[in-house]
């Protein structure tokens, strides 16, 4: 029996709670179901948002900001979905539409320029938005998440090589610096994943704003 205090969130998938949790697996735990990280209770663009910030973000975070969405996220598939979730629903390709917008307002100060990890963002977003547009709302889902964890990397490399520039061999303020901005832009991420679990806060939202955006960011038409 896991107390929910104790619980320390990791990455990567798990063979028993005893071995560890990530946050979907945490979710499966809450919800009474199978072990694993693919619940059935969850939407899965949520899923695929999901997985990608629980690997992708520092240890010294994940818990911290991931395990309070554990009973947001449960109850949250569409009951029109399919068994297969071959063809994504209204709600799950807006849900896909608000996350990826957020990612595309968030990160447009931070994809600017052609470092790698600048461009493997941008090109997450375009990536996303041509799956949006096909409707495949998963794939949209985890690019755009794709995108920001290139963008925290951007954000840490570029604090850190002005540190070095500026400071020689002590970087200790690029360190500082980077590490404030990757914490607001996980936090921002968190937030924006946690409204996107609210059906009524994206029930009305435009797909095609969102499209329009990522296409502005990522060079789409």
């Amino acid at each position: 029996m896991h107390e929910w205090h104790d619980i320390l969130l990791t990455a990567g998938d798990h063979s028993s709670p005893a071995d560890g949790l990530c946050l979907m697996e945490a979710v499966a735990l809450f919800a009474g179901e199978r072990h694993g990280d693919w619940p059935t209770c969850v939407c899965p663009v949520l899923i695929e948002f999901g997985r990608v910030l629980n690997d992708t973000m520092p240890d010294r975070w994940r818990t911290d900001l991931l395990l309070p969405l554990v009973p947001a996220l449960v109850g949250t598939r569409d009951p029109l979905a399919d068994s297969c979730g071959i063809s994504a629903t209204r709600m799950e390709r807006k849900r896909a539409a608000a996350l990826l917008a957020w990612c595309v307002n968030s990160l447009e100060g931070v994809t600017r320029g052609d470092d790698e990890a600048q461009l493997h963002s941008r090109g997450a977003l375009a990536d996303a938005a041509e799956a949006l547009r096909f409707g495949q709302a998963q794939h949209a889902a985890r690019n755009a998440a794709a995108a920001l964890a290139w963008a925290v990397k951007a954000t840490a490399d570029r604090e850190l090589a002005a540190a070095a520039l500026r400071d020689g061999k002590s970087p200790q303020a690029g360190v500082r610096a980077a590490c404030t901005d990757g914490w607001s832009l996980w936090h921002g991420a968190v937030g924006a994943y946690r409204d996107a679990a609210a059906p009524p806060s994206v029930a009305k939202y435009p797909e095609r704003a969102a499209l329009d955006l990522a296409g502005a960011a990522g060079g789409t038409e």
